[in-house]
């Protein structure tokens, strides 16, 4: 007698059956194609969803992820700027310093 379980005689018998057609079928041409054609109708909709909730939160006057995202990278920018021009008037200022005490 066969000691495994129920669920698994059910499994490899429709595995046996079923699963090796499946496997032959997802190795062909046609259904890479319709696997490509899927992602991309996916992007699609992923696209026109988000170019919609834009504007409707741009609508509202709410900004969106994509306008965070760009005044971080402006507020990273002038922090850069800023961190050069301290450090420049240190250094004029350190100049100075050394100028007096000579």
């Amino acid at each position: 007698m066969d000691e495994r379980p129920l669920w698994r005689r059910m499994f490899d018998a429709w595995n046996t059956q079923v699963g090796t057609r499946l496997e032959q079928l997802v190795r062909t041409d046609a259904f890479a194609d319709q696997a490509a054609w899927f992602q991309a109708m996916t992007r699609r909709r992923d696209e026109a969803a988000e170019q919609f909730s834009r504007r409707m939160l741009h609508l509202w006057n709410i900004p969106t992820a994509t306008d965070v995202t760009a005044l971080k990278r402006q507020i990273e920018s002038l922090d850069r700027q800023l961190h050069k021009v301290t450090k420049t008037l240190e250094e004029v200022r350190d100049g100075n310093d050394i100028k007096r005490h000579a």
